[in-house]
């Protein structure tokens, strides 16, 4: 936003994919953040004449004061975006309502209001920006290493407790590498943020490495307050994310899309891992995950379909020598 200056958290984001040289535009991508807004900051970094990984090391405080942030960076706002954005939704509902309403003849009606709004070859392009932002589906090329998706599957599974014999319903939690589809599986006693830190930190070790970023969509475990372009995390989520070294992202809020290989993972799981046990009985939550643990390191050995290699070798050979180094 024109005006604010980025929280704390957001600087860190944007460092900590600079550390490991991301682009400008990547950056824009995965953090939601203008990229003039990105150059202004990575200049205020280089005028530091101090690495990233050492301003990583500074507290919010002193990395505030370092770079100045108190100070308002501005963004020039063309008042005819501001006038022509507001039109557009409804442009596009009476091209919706009646096929003969042309964006040629929108245009002439838009330019004799606004007589020195935009040509028409600009005027089509917000057409076309604004089609992609509500209606498009992403294309998602992944990069190793890069992004880690997790999730709970919609179904649980139990295990019977062995002095009472009440059964025990189990959350699932799932973390998928995109790049591999390689992923992690955990029964857990339930879906709080303790327990879903403890699963996180136990997906890292089964990874042994650590990837720049995690996303999930907005639970309540995972965002406090949701927002389209800058949702807040709880403090103790931000906390093991900075001793991680490891970028927080949030999926749109109810857009699965955004997230389409955990997705994926979910319906992985169901037919290779619940389907797989839905007749064996479990007497403990250690025995269950065992289970889960051989059914997923069997899948992970299967070749894709229509190829020659497997999740397990892609994932050894091209993304595991990426990741980050455990803490």
């Amino acid at each position: 936003m024109a005006n604010k200056p980025l929280s704390m958290h957001k600087v860190r984001q944007v460092l900590l994919f600079f550390k490991q040289g991301a682009s400008q535009r990547s950056i824009e991508r995965d953090v939601k953040i203008n990229r003039r807004t990105i150059a202004v900051y990575l200049q205020k970094f280089k005028e530091t004449g101090t690495e990233f990984t050492e301003l990583l090391k500074l507290s919010d405080e002193q990395l505030e004061e370092l770079l100045g942030l108190l100070k308002p960076i501005t963004e020039d706002i063309d008042p005819r975006k501001v006038e022509l954005k507001a039109l557009i939704p409804g442009y596009m509902n009476q091209m919706v309502a009646n096929s003969n309403i042309t964006r040629l003849l929108l245009w002439e009606e838009y330019i004799k209001a606004y007589p020195h709004g935009f040509q028409y070859s600009r005027f089509c392009d917000f057409f076309t920006d604004h089609s992609r932002v509500n209606n498009a589906v992403m294309h998602f090329e992944h990069e190793p290493a890069k992004v880690l998706q997790v999730d709970f599957a919609g179904d649980k599974l139990h295990y019977v407790d062995p002095l009472s014999g009440e059964f025990i319903e189990c959350d699932v939690f799932i973390a998928v590498l995109p790049f591999s589809s390689f992923d992690y599986v955990e029964a857990m006693e339930n879906a709080t943020l303790p327990q879903v830190l403890k699963a996180l930190n136990n997906t890292l070790d089964y990874f042994g490495g650590v990837p720049s970023a995690v996303k999930s969509d907005n639970m309540r475990q995972w965002v406090s307050k949701s927002c389209k372009y800058e949702p807040t995390f709880p403090e103790l989520l931000e906390q093991w994310a900075g001793h991680n070294h490891i970028a927080l992202l949030a999926a749109r809020p109810y857009k699965p899309r955004d997230k389409p290989s955990v997705e994926n993972g979910v319906r992985i799981a169901y037919r290779h891992i619940y389907a797989l046990l839905r007749n064996e009985t479990f007497y403990s939550l250690a025995e269950l995950n065992k289970a889960i643990r051989e059914k997923l390191a069997q899948h992970h050995q299967l070749n894709f379909q229509k190829k020659t290699f497997s999740r397990l070798e892609l994932f050894n050979t091209q993304e595991k020598p990426l990741l980050q180094a455990l803490p």
